[in-house]
């Protein structure tokens, strides 16, 4: 459901208004044919390369019989490949899945059987590992209807080499090409993403051209700079990856500069050479960009803007991040919104940017309410309605039902509160648990924690007690601190029944693919270590 128009929304006034997000590269192919468009360590292409590719791919699929409405998949690490497919994909009216290179042969099956793809794209070899088997495997099961083309040479395993299914292009002519294009609908799915399991079975997120367009839109309205080059090195399964950064470059006519993965030592060579304008990760990579990568003001010279979302930021890595950027900026969303709907405001400080996550988007509306969708004040879970918000969930109807409040505003789980004006987040309503009584969520106390200056980042658990029914532990990432010093820093910032009963000193937490920490994983070793 659409947010309700109101008379202060102001334009989007920085990026041309289409309606698909595949109608961007076609756009820019003409208006600055010769801009960057995509930038690798090895080449740049232009917008008119980029559409040029973009074009050849689509009728390749269109021969293969894909038709709007359809899915299409493709595994790979961020690169030039990935973008066109993702682009041609949206142009004919198929919604594009990213599958990432991490991913088990089981994690596939998993994703794969449900999203039903009539076409995949894969290399036989990424990073060292032979894909060949996997998709053999995979071709005998759950993609025995769907064709699954090599983006290198033939291989095993593979129907097609990339060479021979691109020439089946010249099958389709260009006025079916064009017929096809036409035909595709501001609300037909253009993207699936896949919430990252870790309360359940993963679930396929359906995000339409316009919900992806308004995002990117939006984004361009907050994080600017001209010309606007955005690093783009998440995985492509996420809507960081899909939509944060691919999106919001191509939005607004500007570069992606493509690295395979992040590596916090190569990075700062890449912002220097590639001229990156745009920075945008989640704060365990800049944690690990300043500790490993140890760039200088030199490095982060073309920066002007640097965003960090998806989790916190203490304050003292802000600071540091202020010494390579004046602009910082931070913001909230997932994948069910589409992307980020709070954003902080302009020329925030410091205390404001570790601790807030900025105020709603004015065309988007956000609400504080509980489970059955009354309005709860100050407090109480993150609730969104707007262009921005999925679809629903790829063939889960129920649970579709259930993402949403009966008048049509999306559950997104996640618990805030409102402090002059600013949005909060203090935990996840599912991870909430009781103390004695009271009702404590770990976001809070893991937010406590990270004020340590010794501290990286923090995990809190709720485990079973005996005395008071449950009682939060901790897991700490941190140098030159011991837990003693930890619970009394604690008791200086929380009441007595929010501090751990434990803390749990480690040199690594278990960390989902973007760098937050993967609780679920963290449940499990804690399960078998209690167990055995």
């Amino acid at each position: 459901m659409r947010a309700p128009e109101t008379a202060a929304a102001p334009e989007l006034a920085r990026t041309v208004a289409l309606e698909r997000i595949s109608d961007y590269p076609a756009h820019f192919s003409r208006a600055t044919p010769l801009a960057d468009a995509l930038v690798t360590a090895t080449e740049m292409v232009s917008y008119e390369e980029f559409e040029r590719q973009i074009d050849l791919l689509a009728r390749a699929m269109l021969a293969a019989g894909v038709r709007r409405g359809d899915t299409v998949a493709m595994l790979s690490a961020p690169s030039r490949q990935h973008l066109v497919h993702f682009m041609a994909a949206a142009r004919i009216g198929a919604a594009w899945l990213g599958l990432n290179p991490r991913y088990t042969e089981q994690e596939l099956e998993v994703v794969l059987r449900d999203a039903r793809p009539r076409v995949v794209l894969a290399p036989p070899v990424l990073d060292g590992r032979d894909h060949s088997a996997t998709f053999a495997s995979l071709r005998r099961g759950c993609l025995a209807d769907a064709l699954v083309v090599s983006v290198a040479e033939p291989a095993p395993g593979f129907d097609l080499g990339w060479a021979d299914f691109l020439a089946t292009g010249s099958e389709v002519d260009a006025a079916s090409a064009a017929t096809a294009a036409e035909q595709v609908d501001a609300d037909d799915i253009a993207l699936i993403v896949y919430t990252s399991g870790t309360t359940g079975a993963p679930k396929g997120a359906m995000l339409s051209h316009r919900s992806i367009v308004t995002t990117a839109r939006i984004q361009c309205e907050h994080w600017w700079a001209q010309p606007l080059r955005i690093l783009n090195n998440l995985p492509i399964n996420h809507i960081g990856g899909a939509v944060q950064l691919a999106c919001h470059g191509i939005v607004a006519g500007g570069a992606n500069v493509l690295m395979p993965r992040f590596d916090p030592v190569a990075l700062p060579v890449a912002i220097r050479e590639r001229h990156v304008t745009v920075l945008h990760q989640v704060p365990t990579m800049y944690q690990l960009l300043l500790e490993r990568g140890r760039p200088t003001s030199n490095d982060f010279a073309s920066v002007q803007t640097l965003i960090w979302s998806g989790a916190p930021s203490p304050r003292s890595l802000v600071t540091q991040l202020r010494g390579l950027c004046a602009n910082l900026c931070t913001s909230y969303g997932q994948t069910e919104t589409g992307g980020e709907v709070l954003y902080s405001r302009e020329g925030a400080r410091d205390e404001e940017l570790s601790g807030s996550v900025g105020i709603p988007d004015p065309r988007v509306a956000v609400r504080l309410g509980d489970e059955t969708g009354e309005v709860s004040g100050s407090r109480g879970e993150v609730q969104v309605l707007g262009d921005t918000v999925m679809s629903g969930y790829h063939d889960r109807p129920a649970d579709t039902d259930a993402a949403f409040t009966a008048d049509g505003w999306l559950h997104t789980g996640d618990l805030a509160e409102i402090d002059d004006g600013l949005f909060r987040i203090v935990g996840r309503l599912r991870e909430m648990f009781k103390s004695g009584g009271y009702n404590v969520y770990p976001r809070e106390v893991e937010e406590a924690i990270e004020l340590h200056p010794a501290v990286a980042m923090a995990a809190v658990l709720g485990l079973p007690d005996e005395v008071y029914g449950e009682v939060g532990e901790a897991w700490v990432l941190a140098a030159d601190v011991t837990p003693a010093e930890l619970d009394a820093h604690c008791r200086q910032h929380l009441a007595n029944y929010k501090v751990p009963k434990s803390f749990h000193l480690r040199t690594e937490l278990p960390l989902l693919p973007i760098g937050k920490i993967d609780k679920v994983a963290l449940r499990r070793l804690v399960e078998r270590t209690t167990s055995g």
